[in-house]
C-alpha cells in the first residue's frame, strides 16, 4: 500500500515517551509482528463487506494483551488505508436529487421510488447503498499483495511522525543528498521554508510556524521523502496536550519510504555515477547533496564526492547545457565554491577558460579520469 494513504495518527491515540526534553515515539518494531499478523489476518475476513463492519467489531473486541495502546494506533492505520483503496457505488448526485425532492415536501418513499427510477434500480437497492461511497462505508478490497507485518510497522510509524508533526510550532530540517526533491515538494505544496547551506555541504531547512493548521499537514508530507536522501535529520519543537519536547527523526529510523523520487535526470548523469564508483571504490557518490547559492541564485549541484577517510570532498555538475543560455549560471557555481569541478560539453566551453583546473570538457560522455585528475591536481 502506498504511504500517500498514510494517515497521520490523530491526537488521542499519540504515543510517545518525554525524555530529556525529546519526544520519542513508540516505535512498532519486530516486538508487534507477532499481534499485527493476527490483526491483518482477522482484518482479511471483511474483504467485500463494508467498512464499519470491520471498526464495528474492532470496537466491539476485547483488546489483544500483547498490543497495548498501539491496538489502537495499527486499527487507525489499516482503516486508513482500506478507505483509500475501498470501493463503492458513486451516489453523490442520488442524494442531491432526493434532497431536492425533499425540499418539495414530497414523501420520502415517494421520493426514492422516483430516483430509484431515474437510475433503473429498485427502491431497496438505493436505499441500502445511499451512502456506501462515504469513506467510512466503502467496500473493503483487500489487496492482491498484502502487508507484511514487518512493512506494516514502517506503515504505522510514518503515520505516528506525521500526526506528532501536526503539533510542530517550528523545525530544522538537515539535508545531505536529494535536496532539490525535498524543496521541490516543499515548494508545491505551500510550505514556508528558509533555506541556508552549511560550510559541510549539508543543507539546512528552517520553518516557524506562521499559519494554523495546514502547513504543519505540508510539514508532516515531508517525511516520506527523507529517507532517500542520504543523510538527514529533522527536529521539530512539539507541543502535544501541554507535553513540550523536540520530535528527533534521523538517518536509520524505521519510517516508511514514500515513492521512491527518480534518480537522475538525464543518462549522462547515471553513465557519470556508475563510471565514477567502478573507477573510484574508496569514493561515495551522493546524488544533489546540497543547494549553493550563486550570483544568478540557488543551484543544485548533481553530485557530491568524497573519499571514505572523511577528507573535504568535491561538488560536481554534469551539463548537457541543453538549453546554451544556462552556461552564464553554470559558470557561476565555480566561482561560488571552491571545490566544485564543472563538466561541460567541449564545444560549449569559452576560449578564455580553456585549461580551467576545475572545469573537464566531454564530448558523449565524461571522462571520468579527467574528473579525477581535476581532483588531485586542485587537492
Amino acid at each position: 500500500m502506498p504511504s500517500a494513504s498514510v494517515t497521520p495518527v490523530p491526537t488521542r491515540l499519540l504515543s510517545y515517551t518525554a525524555t530529556d526534553g525529546e519526544l520519542v515515539p513508540a516505535w512498532f518494531s519486530d516486538r508487534d509482528r507477532p499481534w499485527l499478523r493476527d490483526l491483518l489476518f482477522e482484518s482479511q475476513a471483511f474483504d467485500g463487506r463494508p467498512l464499519t463492519e470491520l471498526m464495528r467489531r474492532w470496537r466491539t473486541s476485547e483488546r489483544d494483551p500483547r498490543a497495548g495502546s498501539r491496538q489502537a494506533i495499527a486499527q487507525h492505520v489499516l482503516a486508513g488505508m482500506l478507505r483509500a483503496s475501498g470501493r463503492g457505488p458513486s451516489r453523490t448526485h442520488m442524494r442531491q436529487q432526493l434532497f431536492q425532492l425533499a425540499a418539495t415536501g414530497i414523501d420520502r418513499q415517494q421520493a426514492l421510488d422516483a430516483v430509484a427510477a431515474r437510475h433503473e434500480l429498485t427502491t431497496s437497492q438505493l436505499a441500502d447503498t445511499l451512502y456506501h461511497d462515504l469513506p467510512g462505508n466503502r467496500i473493503v478490497i483487500w489487496p492482491e499483495t498484502p502487508p507484511e507485518p514487518a512493512m506494516f510497522c514502517l506503515h504505522a510509524n510514518l503515520a505516528l511522525v506525521r500526526g506528532m508533526l501536526r503539533h510542530a510550532q517550528h523545525a530544522e530540517i538537515l539535508l545531505h543528498g536529494g535536496s532539490r526533491s525535498v524543496l521541490k515538494t516543499a515548494w508545491l505544496l505551500g510550505l514556508h521554508i528558509a533555506v541556508a547551506p552549511t560550510s559541510a555541504d549539508v543543507m539546512r531547512l528552517t520553518w516557524q510556524r506562521s499559519h494554523p493548521h495546514g502547513h504543519r499537514i505540508a510539514l508532516a508530507s515531508l517525511v516520506p521523502l527523507l529517507p532517500w536522501t542520504y543523510r538527514y535529520r529533522l527536529r521539530a519543537a512539539c507541543t502535544i496536550a501541554r507535553t513540550r519536547g523536540d520530535l528527533v527523526i534521523a538517518t536509520g529510523d524505521p519510517v516508511q519510504p514514500g515513492p521512491e523520487p527518480r534518480a537522475y535526470d538525464s543518462k549522462l548523469e547515471q553513465s557519470f555515477a556508475a563510471e565514477f564508483v567502478r573507477a573510484m571504490p574508496d569514493w561515495v557518490i551522493v546524488r544533489e547533496p546540497t543547494a549553493i547559492v550563486t550570483s544568478h541564485g540557488m543551484a543544485f549541484p548533481d553530485f557530491a564526492m568524497q573519499h571514505r577517510d572523511r577528507r573535504p570532498g568535491w561538488l560536481c555538475e554534469v551539463s548537457g547545457l541543453r538549453n546554451p543560455a544556462a552556461l552564464t549560471a553554470k559558470l557561476a557555481l565555480l566561482d561560488a565554491h571552491p571545490r566544485m569541478i564543472l563538466c561541460l560539453p567541449r564545444h560549449a566551453v569559452p576560449n578564455e577558460l580553456r585549461g580551467h583546473a576545475r572545469i573537464v570538457p566531454f564530448a558523449r560522455k565524461v571522462p571520468i579520469h579527467a574528473v579525477v585528475a581535476a581532483i588531485t591536481a586542485s587537492t
